[in-house]
């Protein structure tokens, strides 16, 4: 078992801590105040109760609110390309700025240009989340070489009476056009194979196979179940898989937000929203039964004390104080629960209870329940209610077990006690 464990923990933090995955991560974090604006740009747009869509058009808080939308989810790609070069530039410890100047040039320059009625000009589709790929190759690639060149000192040098602003201006001219360059004989390049640009050509061989990878339920319990995996031998799960987690999902997260700002259809089931989102309220099906269902101090206490954290989807007071980590006792509902919870959500789905996710982003530790209005109205709601109970359901027999045997150690802890007060 610990062996085991060390390998999967050796695993997880080669994903966790390489270069460009790290990078990515980071501008993917750094990107949350984006989607937020976003999304509640999105959810305001959406109101229509009585007459308030029309009277938002009317007072023209309408056109504002696209306009937000327009220049955030629909222009994401260019953010994603200036972040991650940035965080690469931080994480190389060279100058991040220009790093981040980089990664906009290199994916400006391999994104194609779109011709209408004459006129030449970049579509949104390759600014938006279909081109989150484009902006991610543009980014590591062109950060990288611009840090490389720099190492090389492939720069114009000035004398030290000019002030260090400008001279780092005109050292970094040499690195940036060769960074231009190389994008441009990339671009032209890929221009002659049958692809005809870099964007079709990224999503047929990366973009199409993962999002064939992870559009189905199968794929999606098993992600969850792994998460839970993790988390039991002490690693944090969502962390440790969040690089991949978000190459599958954050894509289709990003087109549904787009699509639900402008008021068309929805085109993914499954998002990063959907997959994280409908594991269930675990930890506060577990604390309800702690605090109503056990009768040993210590699982009523453990109940008690994570009943408010669970409530807001901090997890860590159940699982650290049952505890659920190196519990085999705990190992089957820890994995099993988020699979079904997931499992449900897309059944009701598919049935057409369930609208599919927004792809609005909340803040982390929002309330469990709650959290189902924003990404699918009422029925996220009453789907979350149904998760809450089949976690329930199923962690039953097993907090069951655990109290009997808190119980006996207590009552074993208690006759001892006893025993020494009367020999005393």
């Amino acid at each position: 078992m610990e062996k085991f464990r060390n390998n999967l923990l050796k695993y997880a933090n080669a994903v966790q801590n390489n270069l460009y995955m790290k990078s990515i991560s980071s501008a993917m974090m750094s990107l949350i105040p984006i989607m937020m604006v976003s999304s509640i740009a999105s959810l305001i747009g959406a109101v229509d109760i009585g007459g308030t869509a029309a009277f938002m058009e009317k007072i023209g808080l309408k056109s504002v609110l696209v306009q937000i939308n327009n220049m955030t989810i629909n222009v994401v790609s260019i953010y994603v390309a200036f972040l991650i070069a940035y965080k690469l530039g931080q994480n190389l410890k060279a100058e991040a700025l220009n790093c981040g100047i980089m990664g906009v040039m290199s994916f400006l320059i391999l994104t194609p240009l779109s011709v209408t009625d004459s006129l030449k000009g970049l579509s949104a589709t390759a600014l938006g989340s279909g081109g989150m790929f484009v902006a991610m190759l543009g980014a590591c690639l062109g950060g990288r070489l611009y840090v490389m060149f720099m190492d090389k000192k492939l720069i114009i040098k000035m004398p030290e009476s000019v002030p260090p602003v400008v001279s780092k201006s005109f050292a970094s001219i040499i690195p940036g056009a060769l960074v231009a360059a190389i994008m441009g004989l990339i671009y032209q390049i890929i221009s002659l194979t049958p692809y005809g640009d870099v964007t079709s050509l990224i999503y047929a061989i990366v973009q199409a196979p993962l999002a064939s990878l992870g559009a189905n339920i199968v794929a999606s319990m098993l992600i969850v179940a792994f998460i839970e995996l993790l988390w039991f031998f002490g690693i944090h799960g969502v962390l440790a898989v969040y690089p991949i987690l978000m190459l599958v999902f954050y894509e289709p997260q990003l087109a549904n937000l787009a699509a639900y700002g402008a008021g068309e259809a929805l085109p993914y089931i499954f998002t990063m929203g959907f997959i994280l989102g409908n594991r269930g309220a675990r930890s506060l099906a577990v604390s309800i039964l702690c605090i109503f269902n056990s009768k040993s101090a210590q699982l009523k206490a453990v109940g008690k004390v994570g009943l408010i954290p669970a409530a807001f989807q901090i997890s860590e007071p159940i699982k650290f104080g049952i505890p659920q980590v190196m519990n085999l006792r705990m190992l089957f509902p820890l994995m099993i629960t988020p699979a079904v919870s997931v499992l449900s959500a897309y059944l009701l789905t598919i049935i057409g209870f369930l609208p599919y996710h927004n792809g609005v982003s909340i803040p982390t530790g929002f309330p469990a329940i709650f959290s189902g209005f924003l990404f699918n109205g009422w029925q996220g709601i009453i789907a979350q209610l149904i998760q809450l109970g089949l976690c329930t359901i199923i962690y039953i027999p097993f907090i069951k077990s655990q109290d009997k045997f808190y119980l006996e150690q207590e009552n074993q802890a208690a006759e001892q006690s006893e025993s020494k007060a009367s020999m005393a």
